[in-house]
């Protein structure tokens, strides 16, 4: 029995790592694809394409999209915050700034975890984890430090998009951490399908007038792959193993791999990209993993 938990537990590691490694590529194979495409024109048909894959993933899978009356009312806004709210950040967010802040600010996700959790009574915050998030702020100062009080429109627009993907953050966390009662009683699958197709429908407004207004013969394939591969990959794949490993290790231990993101997308960012790193950008990342650091793994470490 305790070698079956090992091999579930390196295989919840080993699905967690390539997740990180998807989102990491997505960052800036996204940038490449909204150099031809609007923001919410993107998006719209991303989310659209993820959801329909999804729902038919269930229907294979699980045969039914059966939900409990009891969860539509929550289920609505989940659906709401982690896919409407989270991707009109995120979308706007990616669009204004680069693709290497956007990764090394999204390496905050865990801290926004954290303090949700021990706000609703999940888990409790220690004097390590509290110095961890201080940190982490102090990191994200570093990281937006460039774009503070700049009469560059560009850069000024790069503070922009940092503070939407903080934003995108914080519905991203308490999406997350909502997740986990529902997940005792739904499959990750189902849960993922069901929110990201309602979100969706609640999206497409936002994005209808800009897919309509696309001349679709003028778009390249490498942007038409971008958002094939950002929709099935970084949208279905990555959603499903991230919400299957927070059912079975939970939030903490789940959310700690997302700091293996910024690594792949720094380096994807210049290898796609050219995007390089500042020196600002550099130590901000340093101090945010350090934060994130002490506050999921501080306390273990310093108690041994």
């Amino acid at each position: 029995m305790k070698e079956k938990r090992e091999v579930k537990f390196y295989l919840t590691d080993f699905a967690m790592i390539f997740a990180a490694f998807i989102w990491g590529i997505n960052l800036p194979v996204i940038k490449v694809s909204l150099r031809e495409m609007t923001p919410l024109a993107f998006n719209g048909i991303r989310l659209s394409f993820a959801s329909l894959c999804l729902i038919g993933v269930v229907y294979i899978v699980e045969k039914n999209l059966h939900i409990p009356r009891s969860m539509w009312k929550i289920i609505f806004l989940q659906s709401i915050i982690g896919t409407t709210v989270y991707q009109l950040f995120f979308i706007h967010g990616i669009n204004f700034t680069t693709a290497t802040s956007t990764s090394i600010i999204l390496a905050m996700s865990p801290i926004f975890i954290a303090l949700l959790s021990n706000l609703v009574k999940h888990e409790r915050l220690n004097i390590i984890a509290w110095t961890g998030i201080f940190l982490s702020f102090i990191g994200f100062y570093f990281v937006i430090k460039p774009n503070i009080n700049s009469l560059n429109l560009n850069i000024n627009m790069g503070l922009k998009g940092d503070l939407l993907i903080l934003g995108g953050i914080l519905s991203w966390a308490i999406y997350t951490v909502s997740a986990k009662p529902l997940l005792e009683r739904i499959s990750p699958l189902k849960f993922t399908a069901i929110t990201m197709a309602v979100g969706t429908i609640f999206f497409i407004p936002f994005s209808l007038k800009n897919v309509s207004a696309l001349e679709f013969s003028n778009i390249s394939l490498s942007a038409w792959g971008g958002l094939i591969y950002s929709g099935l990959f970084a949208l279905v794949i990555s959603y499903v193993i991230w919400y299957s490993s927070v059912k079975k290790v939970g939030n903490s231990k789940t959310a700690i791999y997302s700091n293996l993101q910024p690594v792949f997308a720094i380096f994807f960012s210049y290898i796609i990209l050219r995007e390089k790193i500042s020196l600002f950008q550099f130590i901000g990342a340093l101090i945010i993993l350090t934060g994130v650091y002490l506050t999921r793994w501080g306390d273990i470490i310093f108690k041994k």
